[in-house]
C-alpha cells in the first residue's frame, strides 16, 4: 500500500508532503517487487537516525502552526555547575513558574518548546527554550528570573528552514531515559495537528518528479526522492507559498531528484 502524507501550516504559507510505501500492506505482484532494492537488516544506529528525524519533524511543525518571526529563543546557562540532573530540574521548573509571572501581568499567556541538555555528560548543563516575543522590559525580567547565570536571548526568525534548523539543534542529543536529558518537552496549551493520510497509486510514489501545487514554491534544500531502508521509494517535498506579485520563474518549476 502507497500512501501521502501532508500537513499545511494554519497560515497557509507552508505544506510538507510525503510518498511512501506502507509496511502494513508488504508488495505481492512481481511488477512491485522488482522496483523494490534488497532489503538491509537495520542497526541500531539506522534506527537512532530515524527516530531523531522523526522527533524533528513532529517538533518542526509544532514551532511553525504556534511561533512566528520575532519571538524568544532563549538558552540557559550555569555559572557554576548545579549538584546534579535532579537540580537542574528544579531549577528550570522554577524558572518557568517566573516565565509564567511575567506573561501573566502582561497579559500574555506563556506557551514554549523547551530541552534540557547534558545533564549527564562532561559538558555543563543548559536548557534551550522558545517562547513568544519579549518586550525590552520583559527581556530585563526574565534575565532576573534566572539567577543561576546567564540567559541569551536571541530572535526567532519564524521560516521554514529556521523552524527545522532550531528543532534539529533541540533534539540533536540522544534521549536519556534516566534523566530525560535530550527530551523535548513542550506545554500543553500549543496547537497540535497530523499530518492526514491517503491512499495513491504505486506510480504516483516511484514518480522521480516533484511538482509544486498552484500556487507554491518547493523548498529545495529540504525536498528529495530517495529510498527507505527496507528499499521502497520515498519522496519529501516541501512547498511554501508564493508572495502576491512575485514573479513564478524558476521558484515554481517541478525539480527531479
Amino acid at each position: 500500500m502507497y500512501m501521502r502524507s501532508r500537513w499545511g501550516s494554519l497560515d497557509g504559507r507552508y505544506i510538507i508532503e510525503k510518498k511512501y510505501h506502507s509496511l502494513r500492506a508488504m508488495p505481492l505482484s512481481p511488477k512491485q517487487k522488482e522496483k523494490r532494492a534488497p532489503r538491509q537488516k537495520e542497526t541500531p544506529l539506522s534506527q537512532e537516525k530515524i527516530n531523531k528525524k522523526y522527533r524533528a519533524e513532529k517538533f518542526t511543525r509544532l514551532c511553525l502552526d504556534n511561533f512566528a518571526a520575532g519571538d524568544s529563543y532563549l538558552t540557559l546557562t550555569y555559572a557554576e555547575k548545579p549538584a546534579g540532573p535532579e537540580q537542574v530540574k528544579r531549577d528550570f521548573e522554577a524558572f518557568k513558574k517566573r516565565l509564567r509571572r511575567i506573561f501573566h501581568r502582561g497579559g500574555k499567556e506563556l506557551k514554549y518548546i523547551s530541552v534540557l541538555e547534558n545533564l549527564k555528560s562532561k559538558g555543563r548543563p543548559h536548557a534551550h527554550i522558545l517562547i513568544p516575543a519579549l518586550s525590552v522590559e520583559e527581556m530585563q525580567k526574565v534575565q532576573a528570573a534566572w539567577p543561576e547565570g546567564k540567559v541569551r536571548i536571541e530572535i526567532y526568525q519564524g521560516g521554514m528552514m529556521d523552524a527545522k534548523k532550531l528543532m534539529e539543534y533541540f533534539t540533536k542529543e540522544d534521549v536519556d531515559a534516566e534523566t530525560g536529558s535530550g527530551r523535548v518537552m513542550s506545554s500543553r496549551n500549543l496547537i497540535r495537528r497530523e499530518p492526514k493520510k491517503t491512499c495513491v497509486t504505486r506510480a504516483e510514489t516511484y514518480r522521480d518528479e516533484i511538482v509544486p501545487p498552484p500556487g507554491y514554491a518547493i523548498i529545495k534544500p529540504l525536498s528529495y526522492c530517495g529510498r527507505t531502508e527496507e528499499g521502497y521509494p520515498l519522496q519529501v517535498a516541501v512547498y511554501e507559498r508564493i508572495a502576491r506579485g512575485e514573479p513564478r520563474g524558476k521558484k515554481g518549476r517541478s525539480i527531479r531528484t
